[in-house]
């Protein structure tokens, strides 16, 4: 038998991560699976690098130890892949809602970053890991694409689960804020495989998805919902829609940056077909919701052009898939996505 030690963080109440305990350099290199990007969160993790650095994880109060065979199924998956004997393990326990999943980063005994194991925690995770899966395959085929994304080390079903294995990127934060790096990489995504549709296809589309959540709303929301589709049918009527590959979930902190090239991963979100600004208002949006205070910048748009109407239909097939999680506990972005589509349907 072999037994793993783990420091909790934040603590064993509520824990979100494991961080190797035994070697220095474990523990350190362990850290670089959290990557906060408010302020006093940074700072912290800082500090905790800086003790760490200076005298390991022991002082750390709340730990755990794992009692595990030599060769337990996980230790030997990774060898099998990748060769290394010894691999080491950090743990992020995943945010609680319908698509929990719990991510392993894995390193060799210097600390090395192999890669990140996936494994979901529940049915509708596993749809989306999957999903992820043959979007990074599908992704691979762009060549102006592969620097950017992470190589598919392993999938399939592992035991009774379903296991994804990709390989490790940059380590460098991404910047929060949406610059010319960012914009870069979209132009290259939405040019690789770029498509059109109808306005009004669009549309149905999105009246779709909020007619499946109307049970878990008020009669004020599904009326401000209704509103916002009547609008956008209105300025989209014969219009077509520029579409292509959206990664679905694209912000900072499913970024890095090596060498002024950025590099994205968690695709679970993705698309193959839709509307290509859908990843800009993402962006802007859950910056202003989660580390802005709920300021959020308003953006240029063109009514013109139809792009009022499609940040109308972003907000509202957002708040549909914040609905549809109904099982996660943090509510901000739903509150501050409503809040902006009742602003935007007050500007005429």
């Amino acid at each position: 038998m072999s037994v793993l030690h783990f420091a909790v963080l934040p603590s064993k109440r509520t824990p979100r991560w494991l961080i190797p305990v035994g070697e220095r350099c474990w523990s350190y290199s362990g850290l670089g699976i959290y990557t906060p990007y408010k302020p006093v969160a940074r700072i912290l993790k800082q500090l905790l690098m800086l003790f760490v650095g200076a005298g390991g994880a022991s002082w750390l109060r709340d730990t755990v130890s794992v009692e595990t065979a030599v060769n337990f199924p996980l230790a030997t998956l990774v060898t099998e892949i990748t060769g290394e004997m010894r691999p080491i393990f950090a743990l992020s326990l995943g945010a609680l809602g319908q698509y929990r999943k719990l991510t392993v980063q894995v390193m060799r005994p210097d600390g090395q970053i192999l890669g990140y194991i996936k494994l979901p925690l529940t049915e509708a995770a596993t749809a989306r890991i999957r999903s992820e899966a043959a979007m990074l395959g599908a992704l691979q085929k762009f060549q102006v694409l592969r620097p950017h994304i992470p190589k598919l080390l392993h999938e399939g079903q592992w035991g009774e689960g379903y296991v994804l294995f990709e390989s490790c990127g940059p380590l460098e934060p991404a910047p929060a804020e949406f610059g010319a790096i960012y914009e870069d990489f979209l132009h290259k995504l939405s040019d690789s495989q770029p498509s059109e549709k109808p306005g009004l296809a669009v549309v149905d589309e999105v009246a779709q998805r909020w007619c499946e959540t109307k049970d878990r709303q008020n009669s004020i929301f599904w009326s401000l919902g209704n509103d916002a589709l009547a609008r956008a049918r209105r300025e989209l009527a014969g219009r077509k829609i520029r579409c292509g590959i959206v990664h679905g979930d694209f912000a900072p902190w499913n970024a890095r940056v090596n060498n002024s090239q950025l590099y994205v991963f968690d695709w679970e979100s993705a698309s193959p077909q839709s509307p290509v600004l859908w990843d800009t208002f993402h962006f802007h949006t859950q910056v202003s919701a989660l580390l802005s205070n709920n300021r959020h910048k308003r953006l240029t748009l063109d009514r013109r052009k139809g792009e009022r109407a499609l940040f109308v239909l972003y907000l509202l097939r957002s708040i549909s898939e914040c609905l549809e999680d109904a099982t996660a506990i943090d509510d901000r972005g739903l509150a501050f996505r409503r809040k902006l589509l009742s602003e935007e349907l007050s500007c005429e």
